[in-house]
């Protein structure tokens, strides 16, 4: 970061010297106005230098105004910003003001750079009102037909290192599917889920089935009200997909699994977020780990949620970081060469829905 820090502060140097303005830290203003004044003046390793330098100080903003982070320092290109879970290059965005007069200038830049910083609020409250409704729909949760021989319904991964006596957290699991199951299989189960509706449900059959579990209302991204290292596995379905930073979820199960406790999750792959439902099948958003999809009543998402693309950097690279070795990735089988164009079947043939994860906390 010293190297940054050192172009930043070259940027001041440059605005005081030759431009007699003090720019400080935030002095946005001032920095556009010396940016136009360069503009198309410039020659070619004059506007690499100022593109170097006033690009680091515009991410040494960024920095410190929303706590973004710098990636890529190693890689051959001008290093990225991860702002609000997006990759933007702020030294290409000088760049293109130094060539382009018509390119957006330092305040339309900065307006973006919030939004990226704070996407909306509601977000939350909106998957809570879509998963309560959701509690009505068969496909996503109701009551399951539990087996006489209940271990041979879990997981083979869950069922490979045994539940009975262990404590299971079923994350992002409401519904009365998960929960029971392993509760009859003996694991001492917690559920946590968004909706209180899915919740009910766990807590109504458990009741007539006489099995004991507790649950708690509390997104995914938010495991506060659970003791540290209380758990020895946590099976999480698809979940992660509904909150903006899957870094989040991953520090919190790192947080309350033991060491050595196993970690299942699933995950909506990237890939088959960012194409279409049409039958050809198109990619329509780019591989943005972080980016909002608008809500949608495609087959391949549950209608009226708000969901977010998370890049395999995310989901794998961000599970090693988080403390924790990969010990197996699969992709389940959803693909359904006889099936018609369109259907869900058909998609998975070409796009791969999901990403199962196997992982052991270390």
């Amino acid at each position: 970061m010293e190297p940054l820090d050192a172009l930043a502060g070259a940027a001041e140097e440059h605005a005081r010297r030759e431009h007699q303005l003090e720019i400080g830290s935030d002095e946005l203003a001032l920095v556009d106005r010396i940016l136009r004044a360069e503009a198309g003046k410039a020659a070619p390793g004059r506007v690499e230098n100022l593109t170097a330098c006033y690009g680091a100080w515009l991410g040494r903003l960024a920095v410190r105004r929303w706590n973004a982070r710098w990636t890529g320092l190693d890689e051959p290109v001008p290093p990225r910003l991860i702002v609000g879970g997006i990759p933007v290059s702020p030294m290409d965005a000088i760049r293109r003001i130094l060539l382009d007069p018509s390119a957006p200038g330092l305040g339309a830049i900065l307006e973006k750079l919030e939004a990226l910083a704070h996407p909306p609020s509601s977000d939350l409250a909106a998957n809570r009102v879509a998963w309560d409704a959701l509690a009505d729909d068969p496909r996503f949760a109701g009551d399951p037909v539990l087996p006489e021989d209940p271990a041979a319904a879990l997981d083979p991964w869950v069922r490979e290192d045994g539940v009975r006596g262990k404590d299971l957290l079923c994350l992002g699991a409401g519904g009365g599917r998960h929960g029971p199951l392993h509760a009859l299989a003996g694991a001492n189960v917690t559920v946590v889920d968004l909706s209180e509706r899915q919740l009910d449900l766990d807590r109504k059959i458990a009741a007539v089935r006489g099995l004991k579990l507790r649950t708690l209302r509390a997104s995914i991204d938010a495991l506060e009200a659970l003791e540290p290292a209380s758990f020895d596995l946590v099976l999480q379905p698809v979940s992660a997909c509904y909150v903006t930073d899957v870094g989040r979820v991953y520090a919190g199960v790192a947080r309350v699994l033991r060491p050595g406790g196993l970690y299942c999750v699933q995950h909506k792959a990237p890939a088959s977020l960012q194409a279409s439902h049409a039958p050809d099948y198109k990619l329509s958003h780019p591989c943005s780990d972080g980016l909002r999809l608008s809500p949608s009543s495609g087959a391949h998402r549950e209608p009226g949620t708000v969901e977010f693309i998370h890049s395999l950097d995310a989901l794998l690279g961000g599970l090693c970081r988080s403390g924790f070795a990969i010990e197996d990735v699969v992709e389940p089988p959803r693909a359904d060469a006889l099936a018609p164009a369109g259907s869900p079947g058909h998609r998975a043939w070409f796009l791969p829905p999901y990403l199962r994860i196997k992982a052991r906390r270390l």
